[in-house]
């Protein structure tokens, strides 16, 4: 198997980026429907992750590192949603 390296680009740097503000602002915030709404831009940005890096094989550390990101992002927001709606009925 050969190593593909993808260069570096402005895009590959504002996606982490964008997401771990995200992700702090999920943590952080206490409001249900904007915890709610984070949780769908959990999909969004993971979208935006396969759009912006090329290949998964790519070995770039941006690439795993961003990709790390966007799981733990994933999953926790879906999880902190289903918390916070199910808490007061």
């Amino acid at each position: 198997m050969t190593d593909t390296r993808f260069p570096t680009t402005p895009a590959k740097v504002f996606v982490p980026i964008l997401t771990l503000v995200l992700l702090v602002a999920m943590l952080t915030l206490q409001d249900p429907q904007i915890v709610a709404f984070l949780c769908f831009s959990s999909l969004i940005t993971a979208m935006l992750h396969f759009n912006v890096f090329e290949s998964t094989s790519d070995s770039n550390p941006l690439n795993r590192i961003d990709f790390t990101i966007q799981i733990v992002f994933l999953i926790s927001s879906i999880a902190r949603a289903f918390i916070m709606g199910s808490g007061k009925y």
